[in-house]
C-alpha cells in the first residue's frame, strides 16, 4: 500500500496532538484546522465530526477577527463553555503575515473540569513548537471573481 507524504504529515501531526491530550487532563479531542474551514489533522473524533468541528472553528476564528478587524494585534483565543465542557480555538499561524497562506486554526474540546489554564498553556506551548509548519497556503478561488 503506497502511503503519500501528505498522509504521512497528517498522522504525525495526528500523534502530535494526541500528546497534547495527554498533558492536558480532561481534554477529550483536538483538531487543526485551516482557516478557510478543513481539517488538516484530529485525534478522538470521527472523520465526520472532524469535519463539521473544522467548519465551526474556521467561523468561530472569523467571527472574532471580524470584531476587531480595526483594533491592532489578533485574536488570541475564542472559547465557548457549555455546561457539558468547553471548546478552545486559538490560531497556529497568525505570526505569519503571508497574504497567500490562510490561518491555521487548532482546536481542542474539554470537559467541564478541565482546567481552562492548562489548557491554554498546553495549546500555546504545541502552536509554538510547530508554528512554521502550520501556515497552509490558500487555495485558488474556483468559483472566479473576488473570493466573497
Amino acid at each position: 500500500m503506497h502511503t503519500d507524504g501528505t498522509s504521512t504529515a497528517r498522522q504525525q501531526l495526528s500523534n502530535l496532538l494526541e500528546g497534547l491530550l495527554k498533558k492536558a487532563p480532561g481534554t477529550t479531542g483536538a483538531l487543526l484546522g485551516s482557516g478557510d474551514g478543513l481539517k488538516l489533522a484530529f485525534t478522538q473524533q470521527s472523520n465526520d465530526h472532524a469535519d463539521s468541528l473544522a467548519a465551526v472553528i474556521s467561523g468561530l476564528y472569523s467571527l472574532g477577527r471580524q470584531q476587531f478587524k480595526d483594533a491592532a494585534g489578533g485574536i488570541r483565543q475564542v472559547v465557548v463553555e457549555h455546561d457539558a465542557g468547553s471548546l478552545f480555538v486559538m490560531s497556529a499561524g497568525a505570526r505569519f503575515t503571508d497574504d497567500r497562506a490562510v490561518n491555521t486554526v487548532l482546536a481542542v474540546v474539554a470537559a467541564a473540569d478541565a482546567d481552562p489554564g492548562q489548557v491554554g498553556y498546553e495549546m500555546e506551548t504545541f502552536i509554538g513548537g510547530l508554528a512554521e509548519h502550520l501556515v497552509v497556503q490558500a487555495r485558488p478561488n474556483s468559483f472566479g471573481g473576488s473570493g466573497r
